[in-house]
């Protein structure tokens, strides 16, 4: 009576099966249907409602009522409570703030087991709304098709066993079968979200006027998946060669076909994020553009990614990588006689008292013994100077680093010792300051070490 995909059955076997369970017509069929193949398939099936926290005493009983529902059935049910509106992002919408807080939710599921699968009740009807929605913000094949019968987010699985099953179906089914279901009021509000209006307003005009519309769009779907398959499989090969090659050259992104381009990008944020980073315009727009006119003479370029502030794109002549920003180090003070020893950062800080200056790398600087025990380390700050050593008049910090050949998205990470007053003493591996010059006999040694 309850059917579902008949490739639901290899994904399904042995596994721990978690039905998402909104108490809603779809979700109610998906629960049923997976309840009468859990002998077959040998599978433990559990319930999990999501409380969003937006329609106050209603969703309370919708929780309680799928709790009941689950009680008679004999499926464990657990309901996790989501405070959508109070853990909204600025700028973020209700629906993809309760679309990312389920996605936490499903994480920590999977985490504590590995092997569960996620079944989720689209059904066809909701796969051509998706089309449209896409379609209106401009996506490509793979986001056309993106609600597919499998996927796999953040390491976890999910598999739509109803997308083939129209909603009419799956009421007309849980109707003769004599079961009742919940009715969220939000999805008769048209002018609250875009779906519903799409719902609600658009398709039934769409299917009045053309009568086969959905049929034509169904075998379309079916065609673009099949394409966005083939690109995304191409685009995976590419990704690897480029791995293989370990070679990740502006060239190398030019000589993408503009279909590939955007897919071995996210390829390639997926695995240097830990996370699934789908380009936008935008950002293939402007990552296009640096490797288009790739810098020279060691000089960079840097692609934000607007939805991941703490990392960049960083493009160079011979290499794309992605980096993570620096956290500002706070400054510190350092007796040097209480401590020889200090660690800022990636680096580590050591003074010594040695007999004559032996003059090295520029991780090694050696000072007059009048060097004050009380120092101060910190970062540098924009348009600081310093007079170095050999030189006579000051010069912008920004040009040392630039003549030590010292990346912009790495100069927040090198110390500054600096004298009690915040003089510049020296910048371990880029110059020290022509302040308290080592003469012969006794000094003060202070080497820096790069920790790993």
């Amino acid at each position: 009576m309850f059917r579902i995909s008949a490739a639901a059955g290899p994904l399904l076997c042995g596994r721990r099966v978690f039905c998402g369970f909104s108490g809603g017509s779809d979700s109610l069929y998906l629960l049923l249907a997976l309840n009468h193949r859990s002998a077959l398939f040998h599978f433990t099936l559990e319930a999990v409602h999501f409380e969003h926290g937006l329609r106050g005493a209603e969703s309370r009983a919708d929780a309680e009522w799928c709790r009941e529902k689950c009680r008679k059935e004999g499926i464990p049910c657990t309901v996790i409570p989501l405070d959508v509106n109070g853990k909204r992002h600025p700028g973020e919408g209700v629906e993809a703030a309760a679309r990312r807080l389920r996605l936490e939710q499903w994480k920590k599921l999977h985490a504590a087991s590995p092997e569960c699968v996620v079944a989720l009740g689209h059904n066809a009807d909701d796969r051509m709304e998706n089309l449209f929605l896409r379609l209106f913000r401009g996506s490509n094949a793979t986001g056309l098709t993106s609600m597919r019968f499998f996927s796999r987010i953040e390491s976890v699985d999910f598999i739509r066993p109803l997308l083939e099953i129209s909603k009419q179906e799956i009421e007309d089914t849980l109707r003769a079968a004599g079961e009742t279901w919940r009715l969220d009021s939000s999805n008769l509000q048209a002018d609250c979200f875009r779906r519903n209006a799409l719902r609600l307003e658009l398709l039934p005009v769409i299917d009045t006027l053309f009568p086969s519309a959905r049929k034509g769009m169904f075998r379309s779907l079916s065609a673009v998946e099949c394409d966005a398959d083939f690109l995304e499989h191409s685009a995976r090969e590419a990704y690897h060669r480029m791995e293989q090659k370990q070679s990740f050259a502006p060239a190398e992104w030019n000589a993408l076909h503009r279909a590939l381009f955007c897919r071995v990008l996210r390829y390639f944020l997926r695995d240097r994020l830990g996370k699934d980073y789908i380009p936008d315009l935008s950002l293939l727009e402007r990552f296009g553009r640096a490797v288009a006119c790739p810098p020279e003479n060691g000089e960079h370029r840097i692609v934000e990614l607007k939805e991941d502030s703490r990392h960049f794109l960083c493009v160079e002549h011979g290499c794309v990588s992605v980096r993570s920003r620096k956290v500002r180090m706070p400054a510190l003070a350092w007796n040097r006689e209480e401590r020889n020893r200090i660690v800022y950062g990636n680096f580590e800080l050591i003074a010594e008292r040695v007999e004559q200056p032996v003059f090295g790398d520029s991780f090694t600087a050696f000072f007059s013994e009048n060097l004050p025990p009380e120092l101060r380390i910190s970062v540098r700050e924009d348009g600081e100077r310093m007079i170095p050593f050999g030189r006579h008049s000051p010069v912008l910090l920004k040009k040392l680093f630039l003549d030590a050949k010292i990346k912009s998205y790495d100069r927040e990470s090198y110390p500054v010792l600096r004298l009690p007053d915040g003089s510049i003493l020296w910048i371990p591996g880029v110059k020290r300051s022509i302040l308290l010059p080592a003469g012969t006999g006794w000094c003060i040694r202070i080497r820096a070490r790069k920790l790993a």
